[in-house]
């Protein structure tokens, strides 16, 4: 039984024109200028393999060593057909999904010490498999449905990025197997991260916003998966070589088993699978740390004091998760955070963040000039684990428009605009949650009651933050032409975050018990002060107000907020 990633088809492709398909590894390189977008199976399957897609281009077409390399393969608008055949042909035996000695990204005739193989459910993490059942699932793996080998590669992928840290089956050859089992199993080679990755109009422009100058890279040991020995039962625990061997890390030892199948297109199918513990990344060490943070440019990067601390290193950086309760604007500020590494000698000025590299390289002179203009989009995916990584508890997909001005390693204006507009729309959800807090407590709600509080807070910001994502992403769109006048733009928005934060507090006012507007104290005491809704009402004029009032444009007079005490004299708890 036979399928060669390079020639059939298994990646589902949206093309310009409107037309869907599937394609292989040949075509959708060759034809990626013509390929909007991939259409796979869920947004977590992108980055591993969009980076499987980056690793091919990178070799084949050698490079890009520098900036000007790269801007000489933009202006051809589509990468080098033959270069790209050439590498593949050499290679192609490399990507046979069932070959015997050295199937794709799998230990050839690997097998568990038990002898038994597991359902191919294993690899899709939404389907019940063992003892991972989600809630309400129909299925179960007695007779599991079948993967065609397509949908196989693509899980192969995802388990390799995002699998789960539990308890790995031991597998014939693996010397540090126990009891038939591996445990301290990571995370999947990508779990670990809050994954950032820019994407453009066509898959051409994504790859090409991705491909990073490659000059120093390790002495030409940064290879990919398939151009290194086959993988066995063994693993080790090692650092990266570089950025290839990242994208392509084989973080466990699988098998796919084929069968026949005479109802699935080629005859093919998936049911069963082994999946053993692989390639652990090293991370003792400050040294090991830092090298994981240079090698990998899809993540954002925030300075840990404990890690620090506790194993005595001058200087760690550690990724950044997404936190799933956020939108992605919300959390800006490591995303636009410059990306140059300090050395541990430097650790007294370091910065508390790292922007992810992929998106620091965007603000190089010439890529600034070729994307001028250019719809530019801003992919985060993640995955948040529970029970020491051993279940995915929920997952995590955002995109965001952001111009390309935000980059650049010139001028700092735009950069700064943005970050003050999600600064700005905080501070008034912000106030928002305070009247929701002093609204109760005019209603008779102690202070002392602070998990009855914190959930009038957060309900007040929830609703809020859900109002204003969409004009706030309009509002980034708008900002792709340079040439904008960026005080009018803070200004536009400011007014509209002051008009959806009052119509919110004029709901929250609206439905507040008439005891409110007599008052309460708000603390125990003879002098303890007293909180009402009117109170509470300029309160929350007068943040509101300070939020907003470096961004408003207030020549002329805004007729903004009365001229009322600050609230940080009064009753305003953080």
């Amino acid at each position: 039984m036979e399928f060669n990633l390079v020639d059939d088809e298994w990646l589902p492709v949206v093309f310009t024109d409107g037309r869907a398909g599937e394609v292989g590894l040949r075509e959708v390189l060759v034809c990626a200028h013509e390929v909007r977008s991939l259409a796979l199976d869920v947004p977590s399957q992108v980055p591993p393999v969009v980076r499987l897609l980056l690793a091919v281009a990178h070799r084949a077409l050698g490079g890009p060593v520098d900036e000007k390399q790269w801007e000489a393969w933009w202006e051809k608008a589509a990468f080098d057909k033959a270069v790209i055949n050439a590498y593949l042909d050499e290679h192609r035996s490399r990507f046979g999904l069932f070959d015997a000695q050295a199937p794709f990204m799998q230990g050839g005739g690997l097998q568990a010490l038990n002898g038994k193989t597991k359902s191919a459910a294993l690899l899709v993490p939404h389907v019940a498999s063992g003892n991972n059942v989600p809630l309400f699932s129909a299925e179960r793996d007695a007779r599991p449905d079948a993967l065609s080998p397509a949908a196989a590669a693509r899980w192969l992928l995802h388990a390799h990025a995002w699998d789960t840290a539990a308890i790995k089956t031991g597998a014939v050859g693996d010397e540090k197997a126990k009891a038939g089992k591996t445990t301290g199993n990571p995370v999947g080679a990508l779990g670990q991260l809050g994954v950032i990755m820019p994407t453009g109009p066509t898959l051409w422009h994504t790859l090409m916003c991705n491909l990073l100058p490659t000059a120093g890279a390790a002495g030409g040991e940064d290879l990919p998966v398939w151009e290194r020995p086959p993988l066995t039962g063994q693993w080790a625990e090692r650092m990266p070589k570089g950025r290839l061997d990242l994208y392509t890390w084989p973080a466990r030892r699988i098998r796919l088993i084929p069968e026949p199948d005479d109802q699935l297109p080629g005859g093919i199918a998936v049911r069963q699978v082994v999946v053993c513990g692989g390639d652990r990344l090293a991370l003792g060490s400050g040294q090991e740390l830092r090298g994981w943070m240079s090698s990998e440019p899809h993540s954002a990067w925030k300075r840990s004091k404990n890690l620090e601390r506790k194993r005595k290193f001058p200087l760690v950086y550690w990724p950044v998760a997404h936190r799933v309760e956020r939108q992605l604007w919300r959390g800006l500020a490591p995303l636009l955070a410059r990306a140059e590494l300090p050395s541990a000698a430097a650790a007294r000025d370091a910065p508390t963040l790292q922007g992810p590299a992929v998106l620091a390289q965007l603000g190089t002179r010439q890529r600034m000039s070729a994307l001028k203009g250019m719809p530019l989009r801003i992919l985060a995916v993640g995955f948040e684990y529970g029970n020491q990584s051993a279940v995915i508890e929920d997952t995590y997909g955002d995109e965001l428009p952001l111009p390309i001005a935000v980059f650049s390693a010139q001028d700092e204006d735009w950069r700064e605009a943005v970050l003050e507009a999600v600064a700005a729309a905080e501070g008034a959800v912000r106030a928002l949650g305070h009247l929701a807090e002093n609204l109760a407590v005019a209603a008779g709600c102690r202070r002392q009651e602070e998990e009855l509080l914190a959930g009038h807070r957060e309900r007040a910001r929830e609703t809020a933050y859900a109002e204003l994502d969409a004009p706030f992403r309009r509002w980034l769109t708008s900002l792709n032409d340079e040439d904008a006048d960026l005080d009018a733009a803070l200004d536009r928005w400011a007014r509209q975050v002051r008009d959806i934060i009052r119509g919110r507090a004029r709901e929250l006012l609206a439905s507040v018990s008439p005891a409110a507007f007599h008052g309460q104290a708000s603390e125990t005491g003879d002098d303890a002060p007293v909180m009402d809704a009117f109170l509470a009402e300029i309160f929350f004029h007068r943040a509101v107000h300070k939020a907003l009032l470096e961004l408003l444009d207030t020549d002329g007079g805004d007729g903004d907020g009365p001229d009322d005490p600050d609230p940080t004299d009064l009753e305003h708890p953080e």
